[in-house]
């Protein structure tokens, strides 16, 4: 499930894990860049597109709307394999707002038996 605690400067900023076996990094990863390269709130993080790529099977797997059809077709190009599939991973995210300290949260809607809840 790969459970992670992003701290900044010591500090509590973000929890988040993810089911999904071989793409539980990269679902991970993506939710965490989503909140803090892309600025999105936990919500819209967890429900962002996703894109994977690993050695076995050698593609490049996606969600419907990660990419661009000039993105695929610039990959293609490029030689790589592109696989549209299913949805995958279950990401869970707390966010904490630097300022007030607030929490918020996000539950994978592509598996809803997940909640993501703060007190």
């Amino acid at each position: 499930m790969t459970p992670t605690i992003v701290l900044r400067s010591g500090r509590l900023v973000m929890v988040t894990g993810s089911s999904g076996g071989s793409r539980i990094i990269t679902t991970v990863a993506e939710t965490i860049l989503n909140v803090f390269a892309f600025g999105m709130n936990a919500q819209q993080a967890v429900d962002a597109p996703r894109i994977h790529m690993q050695w076995l099977p050698d593609e490049i797997q996606y969600e419907s709307g990660a990419l661009s059809q000039a993105q695929i077709s610039a990959l293609g190009a490029n030689g790589y394999a592109l696989h549209r599939g299913d949805s995958w991973g279950s990401a869970q995210v707390i966010v904490v707002d630097p300022k007030t300290g607030r929490l918020s949260g996000g539950t994978d809607r592509r598996r809803p038996s997940g909640a993501a809840v703060g007190y």
